[in-house]
Formats: structure tokens, C-alpha cells, sequence
């Protein structure tokens, strides 16, 4: 089986998650999202390429290069995700319960997409 590329699997996975936000805005009167969805996006799009690029320079190196690598860019997505939804609901007049739900369910998504990614990098070592 060949292995699918990142970056054109991550635009795909931003495009369908963008589809998804226009069709909770279409409908609107029953589901109100924050303009902050977009840059929230475009914001985890970018986090994850990072990550990625974190983890993937691991790759060719050692195995405890590359585990730090790993859990390094883990800790630093997971700390780039949580503060800003954080200084949302301290300080955002609104606090959107949608907005959070929404913001923690592309944290997921992206998260389990790089996962997947770094699975799928690693399977030709299992057969050494």
C-alpha cells in the first residue's frame, strides 16, 4: 500500500473541517459559532504543520531523538491548543460554549490526524 502525503492530506482534512463550519453557519438559527472559528483553523492548520515538522526531523535519527522529538511537539501542541481557548473564556465577553466545543473537537481532529501520519511513518520499521 503507499503511503498518502501529508500536506495534501492535511489541505483535504482543513477543507472538509471548513466545510463543516459553513454548514453549522448556514444554519444559524439554531447554532450561533464565533467569528474566531476561522482563524482557529487556520490557526491549528499551521500548529499542526509545525508539530509535524518537529516530529518528522526525529525520523531519520535515533530512536531516543526521535521519542523526544515526539513528546516534545505532543507537549508543545498541547499547550499551544489549551492557553488560547483559555484566554478566550477568561477574557472574551461572550464565552461561547460553541466556540469551545467546536475549537476542542479541531484539537481532536488534528491531533489524531498528525497520529495517524506518524503511525503510517513507522510501520516499515515494524517489519526490521
Amino acid at each position: 500500500m503507499n503511503k498518502p502525503k501529508f500536506f495534501p492530506s492535511l489541505f483535504i482534512l482543513t477543507g472538509v473541517m471548513a466545510l463543516f463550519i459553513l454548514s453549522f453557519q448556514h444554519l444559524q438559527n439554531k447554532i450561533e459559532l464565533s467569528n474566531l472559528v476561522w482563524p482557529a483553523l487556520i490557526y491549528f492548520f499551521l500548529l499542526t504543520v509545525a508539530t509535524y515538522k518537529i516530529t518528522n526531523s526525529g525520523l531519520p535519527k535515533d530512536n531516543k531523538t526521535f521519542i523526544t522529538r515526539t513528546y516534545s511537539a505532543i507537549g508543545i501542541r498541547f499547550i499551544f491548543s489549551i492557553f488560547p481557548l483559555f484566554i478566550y473564556l477568561i477574557f472574551s465577553p461572550e464565552r461561547q460554549l460553541s466556540f469551545a466545543i467546536v475549537y476542542l473537537l479541531m484539537y481532536l481532529f488534528y491531533t489524531a490526524f498528525e497520529i495517524y501520519f506518524l503511525v503510517v511513518n513507522l510501520r516499515p520499521d515494524l517489519k526490521k
